[in-house]
């Protein structure tokens, strides 16, 4: 009978450390965590378990100074059988979420596409793919994207976000065996789709890489299916999908917003909670930038660089904006009612998408965005004064 509980799984993560699944959270443990948790799953009784730990790890521990030491260890993390486990909503940053297909069914569908995820086949489809984008975007006339139904653009895009969650659903299932829900929230005032792709960290780091990209990967795609209508039948809607999903899928490329280019950044550098990480090491830097110099590595340097980075592109991108778009900025939340109210009252062709919608969108998301840690920050702030 094991100390522990058994139903973890874990997993190696990277040299020297390894991931921890309790109930569908995730922890990462180094090796001699993953040692300790050996002997404890393994061993009847604490006597036991103290020999082992003592012969395996030249130590001399009495049984209450063991005792002590793992209710130390696994302060954070609750291993032992009378522990709970509170469990987080994929995707913290979405709200009011609700499950459209359960795992079950999200993983059947997904099924019928796993092929596309053969690794072989998707280093060889996803650059020629992005390629075939590039030259979309770039060979595109605006002009002939006007006087198009934005009805038809909605219907036909949100089946191509549905596909967009469906493979990070089928890569994760093609290389982890188990997938969770696909399901709808609200991003700031956005309806968005989300795949809850958690198991995603019992695999390894190529996978976890295809399995970031696999949902541009899907959009692609159809951009080249519609794409390809257009070239047999002219039909301007379907190349203004196909720009329109290009577009998108390249902005999902961007690191700097909780998309799928960040989640990528993270796996690729092997660095969970990125944008945590790297606002720590900026403000270490300005607290104090002489001692943050002496201790500095390469891992700590990226992190500053991107936090840095970051914090200038998005600084930027809004200050830009409010120059040289702050009539669409003012003008969207209005254009917005009306689109809603002439779909509402079915007077569809007379819906019209305001001019440079889509960068207005990226905007008031990370106002919003912004808005919303400085907010925290300083409520957090003050919650501590008044514990003082």
């Amino acid at each position: 009978m094991s100390l522990i509980r058994n139903d973890y799984v874990i997993t190696p993560y990277q040299t020297g450390k390894w991931i921890l699944e309790l109930s569908g959270a995730h922890f990462i443990v180094n090796a001699d965590t993953k040692s300790l948790i050996d002997i404890l799953s393994a061993q009847q009784n604490y006597t036991e378990a103290l020999e082992k730990f003592n012969l395996d790890f030249s130590s001399t521990l009495t049984e209450n100074e063991f005792t002590g030491f793992i209710e130390t260890i696994f302060t954070d993390i609750p291993i032992f059988k009378n522990s709970s486990v509170e469990t987080k909503a994929p995707k913290g940053f979405i709200k009011f979420q609700k499950k459209l297909l359960s795992p079950f069914l999200a993983g059947k569908i997904a099924s019928f596409i796993s092929f596309l995820f053969n690794k072989k086949l998707f280093w060889i489809f996803f650059p020629v793919l992005s390629l075939t984008g590039i030259f979309l975007t770039f060979n595109t006339p605006l002009s002939s994207l006007k006087n198009i139904s934005p009805v038809w653009i909605l219907m036909l895009y949100t089946v191509t976000m549905f596909l967009h969650e469906l493979g990070h659903i089928a890569a994760c299932r093609k290389f982890t065996g188990k997938n969770g829900e696909i399901g709808f929230g609200i991003y700031f005032i956005f309806p968005v789709l989300y795949s809850n792709i958690s198991s995603v960290w019992h695999a390894n780091k190529q996978e976890r890489i295809i399995t970031n990209l696999a949902g541009i990967y899907m959009q692609l795609w159809c951009m080249l299916i519609f794409y390809g209508f257009y070239w047999i039948t002219q039909n301007t809607t379907s190349l203004y999908l196909a720009y329109f999903i290009t577009l998108y899928s390249f902005i999902q490329i961007i690191p700097f917003i909780r998309s799928d280019g960040y989640w990528l950044l993270s796996d690729i550098t092997s660095t969970p909670n990125l944008l945590e990480k790297s606002g720590t090491e900026v403000k270490n830097f300005i607290k104090n930038p002489i001692e943050w110099v002496k201790e500095t590595r390469e891992k700590k340097s990226f992190l500053l660089l991107y936090g840095l980075f970051n914090n200038a592109i998005l600084l930027y991108f809004i200050i830009t904006q409010l120059v040289y778009n702050w009539k669409g900025i003012l003008h969207f939340p209005i254009a917005i009612l009306q689109m809603v109210k002439q779909m509402l009252t079915f007077h569809f062709s007379e819906i019209v998408l305001p001019d440079n919608s889509m960068i207005t969108v990226v905007f008031y998301i990370l106002l919003f965005n912004t808005i919303m840690v400085n907010y925290k920050k300083i409520f957090n702030n003050l919650d501590k004064k008044r514990d003082r």
